[in-house]
C-alpha cells in the first residue's frame, strides 16, 4: 500500500511533521517572555514519541498506543541499537507524560527551567538519531 493509500497514521512523513510542530512549538515557548516549562515538557515528551514512532512504522511496525518513551524505544531494538540505547533520554521524557497537565497535577511546582531544558534536549537528541536513520531533513 503506497503512503498515498495509507491513512496519516500509518505514514512515517505524517509522525515526522507533527513530531517537528510539537518540538518547534517547545522551542518557541522557551523563548517566549514568561515560558510555561510544563508546556515545553508535556510538547519534548510528545515530540519524542512521535519521532520513534514514525521512525518504527518506517521499520513496519505496526502502530500502538504507547506514550512510554523507554519502552519504545526498547522496541527500536532490532533496527537500531544507538537509539535503543537512549533510555536516559526516555526516561527524562517519560516524567512528563502526564505531569503538568492539569490543574492540580502534583509535577507542575517543580517543574521549572532545568527541566524545560533538559526535556528539549532530549527531545532533540532523540530526533537527530531518527532523521539520521531516516535520512530526513
Amino acid at each position: 500500500m503506497s503512503d498515498v493509500q495509507k491513512s496519516p497514521a500509518e505514514t512515517p512523513h505524517e509522525w515526522l511533521r507533527y513530531a517537528e510542530g510539537d518540538l518547534n512549538v517547545a522551542e518557541r515557548e522557551m523563548k517566549a517572555e514568561m515560558p510555561v516549562y510544563h508546556l515545553v515538557c508535556f510538547l519534548s515528551q510528545g515530540a519524542a514519541e512521535k519521532f520513534i514512532k514514525g521512525f518504527l512504522i518506517a521499520q513496519g511496525w505496526e502502530l500502538e498506543k504507547i506514550h512510554d518513551i523507554v519502552r519504545l524505544l526498547k522496541t527500536c531494538q532490532p533496527f537500531d541499537t544507538v537509539l535503543a540505547r537512549m533510555t536516559t533520554e526516555g526516561a527524562i521524557l517519560n516524567q512528563h507524560i502526564t505531569a503538568g497537565r492539569y490543574p492540580g497535577d502534583i509535577g507542575v511546582a517543580a517543574i521549572g527551567k532545568a527541566e524545560a531544558d533538559e526535556a528539549l534536549q532530549a527531545a532533540r537528541r532523540i530526533r537527530a538519531r531518527v532523521l539520521e536513520l531516516l535520512k530526513t531533513d
